[in-house]
């Protein structure tokens, strides 16, 4: 191998891989005297057409951006280097740059991140400037990009929040006007559950006491009507309170905590048990079935759908009635069946709906009003109900809870 003084520093140079511009040190001409490889392809230009020239004569600014201010920060820095015989760092700088004629020439926005550095004699002077550059165009177009998108995201934002808080200025004057509502409609529930109790009061009053003065002045079909002018109070007393029951429920907050649904059904069922002592149902009630929700009211929601089951079974001798959870596609839900009168499918819908029943009063007692308060229990806890069956052979109601508000 040759002696390293026989190598091609000047090749070397021109192969290397930075863009580097080697500049005299005259001022204000800062004639160009060597360029890498990489500085010409960086900046579009050819080394015949560059060197001997004026660096500001090869890259002058763009003449139709007013604001530009490439070459004066570009002179004042390498002026610092001749001053100080130290390296200048520039901040990042727009400067254009000419595109060839055979592209169509005029300027292309191009940024760049410069360092000029000089090279000193062994007596201190400066021989040469080294001028390097970083192309860093696409950095900046991708910060920029970024800033007008978090700009766009913050304008969104804040145009979301204003309205977010038209909307809460609408929902606060909203649920003060509900809580008025419901102050109101409190003070009516009891007001009407007043009024009509006293004189149903009255009615039960006097027909029992005509029966028990005058039953020997009655037929039978007299006395006949008269328990059922007692039979008629008693209902109309118990719709009554189930009505009420219905708007407590509705307002009534939720207070969510575990609750073990399968003691709750345990109770109930000792207490239907009590109430009913003659019947034989067979009541299967799983383990371990445990929510997250109100307690009281989901005692409620219980009571009314076992005690459902209990009473459109009351016409089987061997009567069966399952407490359990089963998986469908969207989770766990809970469900309560029977294998009792059942119902048409095609009047499912009705079911929830205050008033509807698909029985007759005469075949089996009730205001129509239970299955509706489960709804709205359920509800209330973020969940769902609803029911399956068969005329003759069973019902099945399942309800889903999701997370208490």
């Amino acid at each position: 191998m040759k002696a390293s003084a026989d190598l091609d520093f000047k090749l070397l140079f021109e192969e290397a891989p930075p863009s580097f511009l080697v500049l005299a040190p005259d001022p204000p001409t800062f004639t160009i005297l060597g360029a890498t490889n990489a500085y010409l392809r960086a900046t579009l230009t050819e080394r015949a057409a560059i060197m001997a020239r004026g660096l500001f004569e090869v890259f002058p600014d763009n003449p139709d951006d007013p604001q530009a201010t490439g070459t004066s920060n570009l002179r004042a820095s390498l002026e610092r280097v001749l001053a100080s015989h130290a390296a200048d760092t520039m901040a990042v700088q727009k400067y254009d740059i000419r595109r060839p004629e055979s592209e169509g020439g005029g300027f292309e926005e191009r940024f760049w991140s410069p360092v000029n550095a000089p090279v000193c004699t062994p007596d201190g002077d400066v021989r040469y400037i080294i001028h390097r550059v970083a192309d860093v165009t696409e950095l900046v177009r991708a910060r920029h990009a970024g800033e007008q998108q978090r700009e766009a995201m913050e304008h969104e934002v804040l145009a979301r929040s204003r309205e977010l808080d038209v909307a809460n200025k609408g929902l606060r004057v909203a649920n003060e006007e509900l809580a008025r509502a419901n102050k109101e409609l409190e003070a009516f529930s009891y007001s009407v559950s007043h009024d009509l109790r006293a004189p149903l009061r009255a009615i039960d009053g006097f027909s029992k006491m005509l029966l028990a003065r005058h039953a020997t002045s009655l037929d039978a079909e007299g006395r006949h009507y008269l328990e059922r002018v007692r039979l008629a109070t008693v209902r109309m007393s118990t719709l009554i309170d189930d009505l009420l029951e219905l708007a407590r429920i509705t307002r009534t907050p939720v207070r969510a905590e575990a609750v073990d649904l399968s003691a709750v059904a345990r109770r109930i069922v000792d207490d239907l048990r009590r109430r009913d002592p003659a019947r034989v149902v067979t009541v299967e009630i799983a383990d371990d079935l445990v929510a997250r929700g109100d307690r009281r009211l989901l005692a409620i929601a219980l009571e009314n759908l076992l005690g459902n089951a209990w009473k459109f079974t009351s016409k089987r001798g061997d009567a069966h009635v399952w407490f359990g959870r089963e998986r469908i596609p969207e989770g766990d839900v809970f469900f309560v069946r029977d294998d009792g009168a059942g119902f048409d499918m095609a009047y499912a819908d009705k079911l929830f709906a205050p008033f509807e029943r698909l029985h007759g009063a005469a075949e089996f007692e009730g205001t129509g009003v239970g299955l509706a308060t489960v709804q709205r229990i359920v509800a209330g806890h973020g969940g769902r109900a609803w029911a399956r069956g068969i005329v003759g052979e069973g019902a099945t109601f399942l309800f889903s809870l999701g997370d208490p508000p």
